[in-house]
């Protein structure tokens, strides 16, 4: 994986965390758990657990691919330099 791809990773992993956040703030996520009612619960749960997804991702996956990306450039980079 390229640099510019792990980054793009990066970055649309968390603008999904922080709209996911507001958008499960706006829908009433944890007034919907404590008091469910059947179609909000369709809707609700979907959206949560994509959000705890895309938070996984953003914090523990993308930041890898990133650094993987980068070192594995930087090793080329390194022997084709004949270093």
């Amino acid at each position: 994986m390229s640099p510019a791809r792990a980054t793009a990773w990066l970055v649309s992993s968390a603008l999904m965390n922080l709209l996911g956040a507001r958008l499960l703030d706006w829908l009433g996520l944890v007034e919907g758990l404590l008091a469910p009612q059947g179609w909000r619960l369709l809707l609700i749960v979907p959206l949560a657990v994509s959000f705890y997804a895309a938070r996984f991702i953003a914090w523990f996956v993308a930041p890898g691919l990133l650094l993987g990306a980068l070192l594995v450039s930087f090793r080329k980079a390194r022997l084709t330099s004949g270093d």
